[in-house]
């Protein structure tokens, strides 16, 4: 855009710049170089796939909390104040119909909150706010009870945070400009927002996709909610549905460990980038997201191990993680965001030698408002495939295994190769700020064996919004 301005600069009748005087032209260069508004265009409107005028944003799915009195007067009392307080109970149920070690369920859950106070109303200090959020998380894991492993869990609740009566997750000041052109944050914050990460792949009860895949929830240098870490980044729209994002965040062992205070365990510096495209398409306006980025943590990376021999394994400075996502509506159902059918699809890859997860896929869709007695209903359906990193030792690992025709016992690890997950459900809206979703999970290798056998899932999902 600023190219646009100069051109525009140097195309001025040649006479009238002569005629100007030298504070005229100072101005006119100041105003040149600043960053116009793009007369409310989107990459869109400019391509020729939307419509010509700008309307106004969807309304946003109705997901506001369900008290009318007490609390909720309290809630817009504050709020008038410059004070907005969010709370949910996020109850989670999983159990393993057959297969796997054993038959058991579980159960977890997580009671959140976020406060944010708006530092325009209360200071005058326009475009600026600050963000702080917790959350108590109780339960169990199903994955480590019945697969006797975790890296990737049926119910996505019990992980980050663990049994904790309080678990500290955002702390952290927001400043926009321009009409929120741009926005920066710095502080106790995390990547998982602003990379590789869509809150509508948290429609699914499992840990597979939500709100990113889980290849990258599994490197220090990626840090998804609730874990956190140090840094910043800014966000610039060069026009209204297209962004780019490039931040720096400490790479940290522990993101905050169990009570989210340990905020000293860096072991180097993480470069992050994305670029996306947000377009609504056509008459209708079909809302689509389009992303690409690339991640660099500088930490040194112990390599995977393929024996049981002692000592340090070698290590390397560097690790690398790029990803591609996108879901795109094809048609729409009903006036709020999310109202139409659907598709997903992403791939995420990682550095191999020194990577839990070295590649995920995923593709699926997401059907809301199909039913026009049920607005907020919706089916989903997800397939995600895993590959682990070279060398990768499963969590349940025999340490001795019997050989036949070898006369004896062995002590040799068992490695994770791949792994693929199946997830289906169907999101009730019970009540304004209630919904339930029976879902069912099938598990093809769990743990990435081979060794242990395919396993059906059922389980529940609940969102209760304050």
């Amino acid at each position: 855009m600023i190219a646009v301005a100069g051109l525009g600069s140097l195309l001025r009748p040649f006479p009238l710049a002569l005629a100007q005087t030298g504070i005229d032209e100072r101005e006119h260069i100041q105003i040149d170089r600043q960053i116009q508004p793009l007369q409310n265009k989107t990459l869109t409107q400019m391509l020729g796939w939307g419509p010509d005028d700008v309307l106004q944003p969807l309304p946003p799915e109705d997901t506001d909390h369900f008290f009318r009195h007490g609390y909720g007067d309290l809630r817009q009392a504050l709020i008038k104040r410059g004070i907005t307080i969010d709370m949910a109970y996020w109850p989670q149920f999983a159990a393993n119909l057959s297969g796997g070690l054993k038959q058991k369920q579980d159960y977890a859950h997580q009671i959140s909150f976020m406060s944010t106070f708006d530092l325009d109303h209360i200071l005058g200090w326009k475009g600026a706010s600050l963000v702080f959020s917790g959350a108590e998380r109780a339960g169990r894991r199903l994955s480590t009870d019945v697969f006797a492993d975790n890296v990737y869990n049926p119910s996505q609740i019990y992980g980050g945070g663990g049994n904790v009566l309080f678990h500290l997750i955002y702390f952290y000041f927001q400043k926009t400009w321009a009409n929120d052109r741009f926005r920066w944050i710095i502080g106790r914050y995390a990547t998982g927002p602003d990379y590789n990460a869509s809150m509508l792949l948290c429609t699914f009860e499992g840990g597979a996709v939500c709100s990113q895949p889980r290849a990258s929830t599994l490197i220090n240098g990626y840090a998804s909610w609730p874990s956190t870490a140090w840094g910043t980044n800014i966000k610039f729209r060069p026009t209204k549905d297209t962004y780019v994002v490039p931040g720096v965040f400490t790479a940290e062992s522990q993101h905050g460990g169990t009570a989210g205070t340990n905020w000293y365990s860096a072991t180097g510096v993480s470069l992050l980038g994305e670029v996306g495209w947000e377009p609504e398409l056509g008459p209708k306006r079909l809302t689509g997201h389009y992303k690409i980025g690339i991640m660099w943590d500088a930490s040194s990376h112990a390599y995977n191990r393929l024996s049981n021999a002692t000592g340090a394994p070698g290590s390397r400075r560097g690790q690398m993680m790029t990803w591609g996502a996108v879901d795109q509506m094809l048609w729409r159902h009903g006036n709020y965001a999310t109202a139409g059918f659907i598709a997903l699809g992403g791939y995420t890859h990682l550095t191999s030698s020194v990577s839990t997860i070295s590649d995920q896929w995923y593709a699926g869709f997401a059907d809301f408002g199909m039913f026009r007695s049920r607005p907020f209903d919706g089916f989903a359906f997800l397939y995600t495939e895993f590959k682990y990193g070279k060398n990768v030792q499963a969590q349940y690992q025999p340490q001795v295994i019997s050989l036949p025709g070898f006369g004896g016992t062995f002590q040799t690890p068992l490695l994770s190769t791949h792994e693929s997950v199946m997830e289906v459900l169907y999101r009730i809206r019970v009540t304004k700020g209630i919904y339930f979703s029976p879902e069912f999970q099938y598990f093809w290798r769990p743990g990435g064996t081979g060794k242990i056998k395919n396993s059906p899932i059922l389980g529940f999902d609940m969102r209760v919004f304050f």
